[in-house]
């Protein structure tokens, strides 16, 4: 009988092990992305649209009609200027904050918290989610924590779209690089 539960313990261990190590789906297929204003370079899934809109790069998929339940993935890139990380935090609380508010309504609620990394700088990771018809609406936002820029991703659709996209916007985020991030000019 001990052997018995040893063995199936064994199986049992292998099988969580096993599923650690597969991967939740395919990534799209990227193509390279330069922003016009020289601030980074980064990874989009081809054929996709891009929009850029002062500091919010918008990216839809090529059959994009606007409705609630498509996919969309958002960039907001901003310089700070300041090295002071009490000021630093401060204009970025102020950037941020209405730039989710415009993009997530107050029915999403967080559902997973985590950190990650972009461009080897940490990262704050929140999962949300609200119910949807028969379904629910799910989507990430990712809140980089660098000197001199407010740096924000974030990506939503529903459920099952969402989900199916999700390796895709973790390999944005790996090829994800900040081409600008330099320390405001000292005055003498």
């Amino acid at each position: 009988m001990r052997a018995r539960l040893c063995r199936l313990s064994l199986i049992m261990l292998c099988l969580a092990l096993a599923a650690c190590g597969t991967r939740s789906g395919a990534s799209l297929p990227l193509e390279d992305y330069s922003d016009p204003q020289n601030r980074y370079d980064f990874a989009v899934p081809e054929n996709w649209q891009t929009a850029l809109d002062d500091e919010t790069l918008t990216l839809t998929p090529p059959d994009y009609q606007g409705s609630e339940e498509e996919l969309i993935v958002y960039i907001y890139a901003s310089p700070t200027h300041t090295s002071d990380t009490a000021t630093h935090i401060e204009l970025a609380k102020k950037q941020i904050e209405p730039f989710l508010a415009e993009i997530i309504d107050d029915d999403y609620k967080v559902v997973n918290e985590g950190q990650t990394k972009v461009d080897k700088y940490p990262a704050v990771l929140l999962d949300f989610a609200k119910p949807h018809a028969e379904s629910y609406m799910l989507g990430r936002v990712v809140i980089v924590a660098m000197p001199f820029y407010v740096l924000v991703f974030v990506g939503k659709g529903v459920e099952a779209q969402w989900e199916a996209f999700l390796p895709t916007f973790r390999q944005m985020l790996k090829q994800f690089h900040l081409t600008s991030a330099v320390a405001p000019e000292v005055e003498p």
